[in-house]
């Protein structure tokens, strides 16, 4: 299951990045659906296995996730 997670800033989102890369923790960086609200063009998509991963990554660096998603089909249910 492919989950999506915004952040509040393209800064933030690099950062999160970063922060991905430094663990070795499988991810996507893309474009933010436009289906999703959202506050930055830029998104992080995963693999829903690796969802608790990512996050412990992401609040021990204390970057933020503005909202979660996951997809199902076409569309995206906020988690």
């Amino acid at each position: 299951m492919e989950y999506i997670a915004t952040f509040r800033s393209t800064y933030k989102v690099l950062k999160a990045e970063k922060t991905l890369k430094e663990k070795d923790i499988p991810f996507q960086l893309i474009p933010t659906p436009k289906k999703i609200a959202a506050h930055c063009d830029l998104s992080i998509t995963f693999q829903g296995d690796d969802s608790k991963t990512v996050e412990d990554a992401l609040n021990e660096k204390g970057i933020k996730i503005v909202a979660l998603y996951r997809r199902e089909g076409d569309s995206y249910v906020k988690v």
